[in-house]
């Protein structure tokens, strides 16, 4: 995951500092919900950019785009009233949204598409977008192996 790190904060202009919690709670997440790693940090790429403070037209706020009057039972307990604008908080919340969305459309790419309000989008646009975007932060990951042997 440090090769991505370093691949993500080049392509997205962003500090590495602040991008390592992110990261870890990608992959918190990701085993916590037996989903790719990658996958979460791409839906990230393309719903914010990286921008922990984005905000849609819809309403959609965070990381991970979560729209708040959907999803305010995947508030953790713990979190103050802002989680959906703290990236931690976002990225679990988000991880579980994806992970029910997969599961509930029966597959990964009608499961992007649900996720992101798309489902009625035939060429899966949205769907393509991130695993093209996943594509590219494994092919850093294995840019990074191959110079180091």
């Amino acid at each position: 995951m440090d090769a991505v790190l370093g691949f993500v904060a080049q392509r997205y202009r962003v500090a590495p500092e602040p991008l390592l919690p992110v990261f870890e709670a990608a992959q918190a997440a990701a085993s916590e919900r037996g989903i790719d790693p990658l996958l979460i940090v791409a839906v990230i790429a393309i719903e914010s950019g990286f921008n922990p403070f984005a905000q849609s037209n819809m309403g959609a706020q965070g990381l991970m785009q979560i729209i708040p009057r959907y999803h305010q039972d995947k508030v953790p307990k713990t979190s103050a009233g802002s989680a959906f604008l703290d990236p931690v908080s976002n990225v679990k919340m988000g991880a579980h949204i994806l992970q029910e969305s997969i599961r509930r459309q029966g597959g990964l790419m009608e499961g992007l598409q649900y996720y992101a309000g798309a489902s009625d989008d035939i060429e899966q646009s949205y769907a393509n977008k991130v695993i093209a975007e996943k594509l590219r932060l494994e092919q850093a990951a294995r840019r990074r192996d191959a110079a180091s042997t």
